[in-house]
């Protein structure tokens, strides 16, 4: 905030921060990001143009569940006491790129159970906006075809040796 005076002894303040703040916003992927189980993601959340995040509140959620935290940093720290339990420990924010606003966030070893609707708020007492972020995950499907296929002809070879017998 700023402060000064005019003519006379009365104060004139102008809340500059608020005013500047307004102008920022968040961007995230236009499409579903495409994820493979087992691998890990990162889901892109960032603030535009660059402000830092470092001393925001930094929220990410999965939508139409019953228990939605998937990762929360606050006043400089995680706290993910309220996590969903199966996100526990697969997940954390580039602590690094804060200071240029962005608030992706990585999630290791994607499971089938992480597709779905994520949204991503940010804010500080002047600001707050929030994106949605669409997880779309698909099997490892070369490698699991292929394991398949071996799979069978081990099933295949077993079963015409027994009725050779």
């Amino acid at each position: 905030m700023v402060s000064f005076t005019l003519r006379g002894d009365q104060p004139f303040n102008l809340n500059i921060s608020y005013s500047l703040m307004l102008d920022f916003k968040l961007v995230g992927p236009a499409a579903p990001v495409v994820a493979v189980a087992g691998e890990d993601l990162v889901l892109p959340c960032s603030i535009h143009p660059r402000v830092s995040a470092e001393d925001m509140r930094v929220e990410w959620n999965r939508l139409y569940m019953r228990q939605t935290l998937v990762h929360l940093y606050v006043e400089y720290e995680d706290r993910n006491d309220e996590q969903i339990e199966s996100y526990r420990g697969r997940t954390e924010l580039f602590k690094e790129e804060l200071h240029k606003g962005n608030i992706s966030v990585k999630l290791s070893a994607v499971q089938p159970s992480d597709e779905g609707v994520y949204n991503c708020a940010a804010g500080s007492m002047s600001w707050y906006d929030d994106i949605t972020v669409y997880v779309e995950v698909r099997g490892k499907s070369f490698h699991n075809f292929s394991l398949l296929i071996l799979l069978m002809n081990c099933l295949f070879a077993t079963n015409a040796l027994v009725l050779n017998l």
